[in-house]
């Protein structure tokens, strides 16, 4: 097996995505956050670039000190966002901070265990999956191309409705634009963190959160490519490709040159202003290959 890894800022130097790779003992934890855009110019956290990019990286910090415990994915989270939540209040600036300015991020994680010897030959490696959040994971195989946690995101559909209403609106303006956004925005983070069931990591879940989990045989040949919404924009927002087509190209071009084309086609496309409430987003991906003995990190 070997994998290749990618992460870039979207704008300036704070990048709020994250992605590692933790390998041990016949398994793999591939991992992949997007930290939420913050809704204030407050800051509550006094390390780090910013709130989010904080809480991805403690909280990504705190699972892999855990991940070598026993239990299911949904246990290990819980333990691991007890220490997020200690260490947030103990830099957290302030005391009374809204629920909108809580950090959220998607939480993508998949583990790899790989496949144990049998009378009958080696067993087929086993991927466990636990999904918050809108990331995508896409399963390249002598099958095609599948999507492993087909996710549709209600809310961020009504943000680019909002945005091609006020484009309409001749709000071309992109802090204009931002700023007529900004209470549509808070409510919903309002929301997420102070869910039932929340959709999305956060710190303070009232209860349960409704990770969207799956087991399934890992192919002996194929690609697993793992990545933020910002890496898939190249599909769903930009339509320079379809899932297989992207999926091949992170094979034959990698992932650094797919990002390349990304800030290509935002730096130089006029329509992407008007698609998005950002005109250029983190982008991070994963790309771990099957039926291969070396391990590449670029």
């Amino acid at each position: 097996m070997r994998y290749s890894l990618v992460t870039s800022a979207g704008k300036g130097h704070i990048n709020e995505d994250l992605v590692a790779v933790h390998e041990r003992h016949g398994v793999v934890d591939i991992i992949v956050m997007d930290g939420a855009t913050p809704l204030s110019p407050q800051r509550h956290v006094r390390a780090g670039a910013s709130d989010p990019s904080w809480f991805v990286q403690q909280f990504a910090a705190d699972l892999a000190a855990v991940l070598h415990r026993a239990g299911s994915q949904e246990s290990l989270v819980a333990q691991a966002l007890v220490g997020t939540r200690a260490a947030y209040r103990a830099v957290a600036a302030a005391t009374n901070v809204p629920p909108h300015d809580w950090p959220v991020a998607t939480l993508s994680w998949v583990r790899v265990r790989q496949g144990r010897v049998q009378a009958e030959g080696m067993a087929p490696a086993r991927l466990e999956l636990y999904c918050l959040g809108d990331s995508k994971l896409l399963l390249q195989d002598g099958d095609g191309v599948r999507d492993l946690d087909p996710f549709d995101n209600p809310a961020e559909r009504e943000v680019q409705a909002a945005v091609a209403a006020l484009v309409a609106e001749g709000v071309t303006d992109a802090a204009a634009r931002w700023e007529r956004l900004l209470p549509m925005l808070q409510a919903r983070r309002h929301a997420q963190n102070t869910a039932a069931h929340p959709q999305v990591l956060c710190l303070e879940p009232r209860g349960p959160f409704a990770a969207r989990t799956r087991t399934l045989d890992a192919p002996a040949q194929g690609q697993l490519l793992a990545m933020t919404d910002g890496f898939y924009r190249l599909v769903d927002t930009y339509g320079l490709y379809d899932d297989a087509a992207l999926a091949a190209a992170a094979l034959e071009r990698g992932l650094d040159a797919l990002v390349d084309e990304l800030r290509a086609f935002e730096a130089g496309a006029v329509a992407a202003a008007g698609i998005t409430a950002k005109r250029a987003d983190d982008a991070s991906a994963v790309a771990w290959r099957f039926g291969s003995s070396r391990k590449e990190a670029a």
